[in-house]
């Protein structure tokens, strides 16, 4: 504790009596830390004060943990899962939504698009949706969103309102996971092996169609060129841990066993760059049992339509300014309208989006059609 300024409390701290004391261990399940100016005035009086703070602290705590969790309510709840594949064959049905969740690679296939297209060029009548609910630096142990993303409750100001975007319907989901985990090496694998089942256990009640991807290897490239050996040692663990809890589950698993990675895939030894992605898109369509298309460039209009949607599809679901949007400075004046204070510009924009981005997707269906002819 240091006055004259901010002090900080932290778990194991005993300032405050063993009340306070049971309070910081409950907040340290929250990765909390509470600084507070100091006051003058008693010492009872601040610690009085200290105990209202992690108290209502405690209580938000609370409200946040009824939420569900952040990746299974970015999806549209559904009254029974999506059914498996009929006869484990990967086959996507008419208008499915096909969703990618994992971290920066997986993010990057907005960027990249080579497995869009060539998804869509595999299966041009299917009219199929794509959409991306990777972020950068999520791992499978904490996929980090802004306050009050797709959550019920929102901002208790005056004039705040929940996030009402829509969500994304569960057909096709994608998981790629494990890159950046084996980095902690084999010691942590029972860990990450607990955290994916987790994950599993979350999305099972909205579809049965999920396909683990195994990660892509490390490269000799970048500024950590000479660990890549070791590195990809240590992730061959998490590979067949990942293809282990595919097989548990019944779920189909891409591995990449005969790939032709290169050093030229990657500019700095961990992602994958435009060259890289080429390879994924073929390997991910060849684990599928469907690569015909995946080697293909594909028709400028289609990818140009393909970029489209994505761009506008991350506007969406990782839309700036949060704060005047869904978060919690809504009731700001940059958040309202300059003309109408009522109305509330930042949510007309974004409210906006969904109808772009069918027509963006009505253009990739119409190319993919025709390039198929």
């Amino acid at each position: 504790m240091r006055f004259g300024g901010t002090f900080s409390i932290r778990e194991g701290a005993t300032t405050c009596g063993p009340f306070s004391a049971r309070l910081i261990a409950s907040l340290s399940k929250t990765a909390l830390t509470v600084q507070i100016l100091w006051m003058k005035g008693s010492l009872r009086r601040s610690a009085f004060f200290l105990v209202v703070v992690l108290t209502a602290q405690v209580m938000s705590a609370g409200a946040v943990d009824e939420e569900l969790p952040v990746i299974r309510r970015s999806f549209a709840e559904v009254k029974a899962p999506v059914p498996p594949f009929p006869e484990g064959r990967f086959e996507p049905a008419q208008g499915e939504t096909i969703s990618f969740i994992g971290g920066t690679e997986v993010a990057d296939l907005d960027r990249h698009p080579f497995l869009e297209s060539a998804m869509q060029l595999a299966w041009p009548t299917r009219d199929l949706h794509f959409r991306n609910l990777a972020w950068q630096g999520d791992t499978v142990y904490r996929q980090a969103r802004p306050m009050y993303f797709y959550t019920k409750k929102s901002d208790p100001q005056p004039g705040s309102i929940p996030d009402h975007r829509e969500r994304t319907e569960p057909g096709i989901v994608f998981l790629a996971f494990g890159k950046m985990e084996s980095l902690e090496g084999p010691a942590r694998l029972p860990d990450f092996v607990a955290a994916y089942t987790r994950l599993l256990d979350d999305l099972a009640p909205l579809t049965c169609r999920i396909v683990l991807v195994s990660p892509t290897p490390f490269f000799q490239s970048g500024p950590a060129a000479d660990l890549a050996g070791k590195r990809n040692t240590a992730l061959l663990s998490y590979v067949k841990a990942i293809e282990g809890l595919a097989a548990e589950r019944g779920l189909r698993c891409v591995s990449f066993p005969r790939a032709e990675w290169t050093a030229g895939m990657s500019d700095n030894g961990v992602h994958l760059n435009e060259a890289g992605h080429r390879v994924f898109a073929v390997e991910v369509l060849r684990g599928l049992g469907s690569h015909e298309a995946a080697g293909e460039d594909p028709p400028a209009a289609l990818r140009d339509a393909i970029t489209r949607k994505n761009l506008l599809w991350q506007q969406y679901y990782r839309p700036t300014n949060w704060a005047f949007l869904f978060g919690d400075r809504q009731s700001v004046p940059a958040s309202r309208d300059d003309k109408n204070r009522d109305e509330r510009w930042f949510v007309r924009e974004i409210d906006a989006l969904p109808g772009l981005m069918a027509e963006a997707e009505t253009d990739i269906h119409r190319y993919a059609k025709e390039a198929a002819k």
